[in-house]
């Protein structure tokens, strides 16, 4: 057992082995002036320039018609709405490049699957006569 009495909370009395009394914080330095903030500069919006977003959906179909062609169910659909969008996504100047090239893998796409499906309509009537 330990010779130690046990603490009292309610009661309590400094031990002898208590930390001596703290100093007191020396003052401190007052904080320098805050610069003021500068004036707030005003910008109006720019309006959104038209087809940017045509642009980019007519590019995104144009590479998607290009692995669709061979199923012309998904093929024409997906081909002819990237030719709209990529030729309404040709107003934009700063992605007119993105719709042109959108244009022509939808084209492309477009004629692939016209190829295949005059194939396939060739092949359907060979094998039923």
């Amino acid at each position: 057992m330990s010779s130690q009495q046990p603490y009292d909370y309610y009661n309590p009395e400094p031990s002898p082995q208590s930390y001596p009394p703290q100093q007191p914080y020396p003052p401190q330095q007052p904080y320098p002036l805050q610069q003021p903030y500068p004036p707030q500069l005003f910008y109006l919006p720019v309006a959104p320039e038209p087809g940017r977003g045509l642009a980019v959906a007519g590019l995104v179909l144009g590479i998607i018609s290009l692995f669709a062609w061979f199923v012309p169910y998904i093929g024409f659909p997906v081909s002819i709405v990237g030719i709209f969008l990529a030729a309404f996504g040709r107003r934009s100047i700063s992605r007119r490049t993105m719709a042109t090239v959108g244009l022509v893998l939808s084209i492309v796409g477009l004629v692939l699957t016209v190829i295949i499906t005059f194939f396939i309509f060739v092949a359907f009537m060979n094998t039923h006569q």
